[in-house]
């Protein structure tokens, strides 16, 4: 009965990813963002030097930070930036609802709690707190060299942390101030 079932439930899924159209993939993060970018980056962009007509007074820097999860740029309503650690630091519902979980904060205990759920069985529970670099991936303890923090009135978590306890890879792209983020 349970291999029958097992069987019913793949087809349902195999038959809802062919017929749900390109654009219901968009993410629209809740509370911590105003929509995406869905468009694609363009992998033959070549950036531009410019060279200052005037050497004391170069061109102002681009340092704002880009953040891309399954090839969507994540846009929030508070920018992520690199912190004293230099780790990207993002709002953590953008970044967690961008990866399909659950986000909660618990103000009592200034903990945050990302869980991702398929079928109604627990695959990721991360758990952080503000202020601490330990925190725990499915119960298990880990340790970041940096620690969430409240910014903005936004909780902000380090990227590369949440994304790997979540089983996805990370890219940093320095040259373009872009963290990648794919799920495995």
């Amino acid at each position: 009965m349970k291999k029958l079932l097992t069987m019913l439930m793949l087809a349902v899924m195999v038959v809802t990813m062919a017929v749900t159209p390109a654009f219901a993939e968009i993410i629209i993060p809740g509370n911590g963002g105003e929509g995406v970018d869905t468009s694609k980056p363009d992998p033959n962009f070549q950036w531009q030097e410019n060279k200052p007509t005037n050497p004391t007074n170069p061109p102002a820097v681009n340092n704002t930070i880009k953040i891309f999860v399954n090839g969507q740029q994540v846009i929030s309503d508070v920018p992520p930036f690199v912190d004293s650690a230099n780790r990207t630091q993002a709002p953590f519902r953008a970044i967690g609802e961008a990866l399909g979980c659950q986000v909660v904060w618990i103000n009592e205990t200034q903990k945050i709690i990302c869980k991702k759920e398929i079928f109604n069985k627990e695959l990721f529970k991360v758990e952080m707190t503000i202020g601490k670099k330990t925190f725990t991936v499915n119960g298990v303890n880990k340790t970041m060299d940096t620690a969430p923090l409240v910014k903005n009135n936004r909780t902000f978590i380090p990227v590369r942390a949440l994304s790997e306890a979540l089983n996805c890879n990370v890219n940093w792209d320095q040259a373009n101030n872009t963290v990648y983020i794919t799920s495995k």
